[in-house]
């Protein structure tokens, strides 16, 4: 019956194998073992505590203790008493060896059968008799420890052959590790850009104080989540300021303090990266960590932009229906002057402008009414596709780490910790970041960020910082400049992360409070005040205005129509001069011959 109760409970755990720790003869354990096999568990037996190392990590592990049969429970790490491994101990009271283990330790007490009363658990964990009925049950107890005040027993459930397992108290085993009864827990944070000569207040005051919530909203939004958690836990929070956020050349290292347990949470959000997996656990992701480059760019100038509106057929089509409507103007003209002037008054009302005479017919009056209306119609569809290219004109600029090197524009920084150590002050595999350095880093690279703006605000420069950060600075950026802001990403936008101890003991309970804090809004409330959205870019709305680049073609052929008309006009003075000659000397020879 023990066996049976034993087995049902593993498998409420999701256990596929069990390790038992007992130094048995080996017939006994050939027994336990098949019984254990009955109910599709596979078990090892450990006389020490050296199998615990051996066992696959990627699943959760059965661990069986039964203290009647040997005494090497102090042998065994306490790492192994984490949520990886489920513990069962057989036996009446909790070992003396176990007074104290992890507090994410799952470890179930199973006293052994007997022919009990019937009872039923008050609110207050005492168990009192129903009634004279006696029922065969086993009694399963959960052992809870506190990492101050040490292990206790409290009820869980009960088993027996009727019902199976019946668990009574899950919900009371739950809320019970969400209370830490003001047990302290030490949150790092690094300091950031705060300083006591920049503001007036102490360092807990600069991480709640959202009036200047562009300042470091990586570790403020860490911070204050990190905050609700122990707050939710009701733990006593104790804030540790750091000089360091991810780096490890100090011991005020927010890392660092996580990587040897001497503070629980940090403050300081971190992205994922395969270098911090086997020295951080990673709980939850509060914040989108987002930085690169940003720069004042030009419009991209477009010299074919009075023929680019059409396609080439577009322009044959209206060619042909230009000569057809001339043809059907002069066609229908009633006058001398009307057939004259039928090509240039069609080429005048193409082009919107006057023409020399309305002609007087009915059938002239209607051909043209008909030009009009196919000039004005050709004519809007010719402006709304300019300004359409004007809205949607590309920026001529750099778009890439590596263009950007070979770009006219200088480039500065502000100094944080993470971009002078993990990007610029050190060697890294990424190929256009190295080419950017070695094209455009110098002495002056670092600038505090009121400099940056302004050098952004020159049009020469590309200051690299966190956009978060950026955006409140814009504000003094006119609609013409906020609309050519371009960014280069160094670090696209992606999901930073709360950290704590690996594998630590409270790294399952860290977790299941950040879930607490997605569920209830809390996260997204506390992001929506952080976060600081771009100026908007008011002139979006309006077509970019056309510059000299732009009606360079225009100009040129404007000139050379003007120039080409005064040749004109001298080639019909010398003919015109010819002429008068030619008739001047004629009328002299007629003369001479009279």
């Amino acid at each position: 019956m023990l066996i049976h109760a034993i087995a049902e409970l593993f498998k409420i755990k999701v256990v596929g194998s069990i390790i038992i720790l007992a130094c048995w003869p080996a017939s006994e354990r050939v027994k336990y073992a098949r019984e254990l096999l009955k109910h599709d568990l596979l078990t090892s037996f450990s006389c020490g505590s050296e199998a615990l190392g051996q066992a696959v990590k990627s699943r959760v592990q059965g661990m069986l203790y039964i203290p009647d049969f040997n005494n090497t429970l102090d042998e065994v790490n306490p790492k192994y008493f984490s949520h990886f491994y489920k513990w069962v101990i057989v036996g009446e009271s909790v070992p003396d060896t176990m007074k104290t283990f992890r507090y994410d330790a799952d470890v179930l007490l199973i006293r052994k059968p007997k022919e009990l009363i019937q009872y039923n658990v008050t609110e207050k964990n005492e168990l009192n008799p129903l009634a004279a009925a006696t029922n065969t049950s086993i009694y399963i107890f959960d052992i809870y420890s506190h990492p101050r005040d040490g292990a206790s027993v409290y009820p869980w459930g009960f088993w027996n052959l009727k019902d199976g397992i019946h668990v009574t108290h899950g919900r009371e085993r739950i809320l019970r590790r969400q209370n830490l009864k003001k047990y302290p827990l030490k949150i790092a944070a690094p300091l950031g850009s705060y300083s006591e000569d920049t503001y007036n207040g102490t360092f807990l005051e600069y991480l709640l104080d959202m009036s200047i919530r562009e300042r470091d909203p990586g570790i403020r939004c860490g911070y204050t989540s990190s905050a609700l958690i122990i707050e939710m836990l009701n733990a006593t929070e104790i804030l540790v300021p750091t000089l360091l956020w991810s780096g490890e050349i100090n011991n005020s290292s927010m890392v660092l303090e996580l990587k040897y347990s001497r503070s629980e949470l940090g403050a300081g959000v971190l992205r994922m990266m395969p270098e911090r997996f086997n020295k951080l656990d990673y709980v939850y992701s509060p914040w989108q960590f987002h930085v690169g480059f940003t720069y004042v760019s030009e419009r991209e100038s477009s010299s074919n932009m009075f023929l680019k509106p059409f396609e080439p057929m577009v322009w044959w089509f209206c060619i042909c229906l230009f000569l057809i409507l001339a043809l059907a103007q002069r066609i229908t003209a009633k006058t001398p002057m009307e057939k004259e002037g039928a090509y240039v008054a069609t080429l005048a009302t193409y082009l919107q402008q006057d023409a020399s005479a309305v002609p007087q017919g009915i059938s002239g009056r209607w051909t043209f009414l008909v030009l009009s209306i196919s000039a004005m119609l050709i004519h809007a569809y010719y402006t709304s596709a300019i300004v359409s290219a004007l809205m949607n004109a590309g920026r001529n600029g750099p778009d890439s780490l590596r263009s950007l090197g070979d770009s006219k524009y200088a480039i500065a920084s502000e100094d944080y910790e993470y971009i002078r150590y993990l990007m610029f002050n050190v060697k890294t595999n990424w190929d256009d970041l190295e080419y950017l350095k070695k094209k455009k880093l110098t002495s002056k690279f670092y600038q505090d960020i009121h400099v940056g703006v302004r050098l952004i605000q020159d049009g020469q420069t590309a200051y690299h910082t966190e956009y978060n950060q950026l955006y409140p600075h814009l504000k003094t950026f006119t609609d013409d400049q906020l609309c050519k802001l371009q960014y280069i990403d160094t670090i696209p936008e992606i999901l930073a992360w709360v950290t704590t101890t690996r594998h630590g003991q409270w790294t399952s309970t860290f977790r299941v409070a950040g879930a607490w804090l997605y569920e209830t809004g809390l996260i997204k409330r506390l992001v929506s005040r952080i976060r600081i959205k771009p100026p908007p870019c008011r002139a979006a709305l309006l077509a970019e205005r056309v510059n000299i680049d732009d009606v360079a073609p225009a100009v040129i052929l404007t000139f050379s129509g003007a120039a080409a008309s005064l040749v004109l006009l001298g080639i019909e003075i010398i003919f015109v001069n010819w002429i008068r000659k030619r008739n001047v000397a004629s009328a002299l020879i007629d003369t001479t011959d009279i």
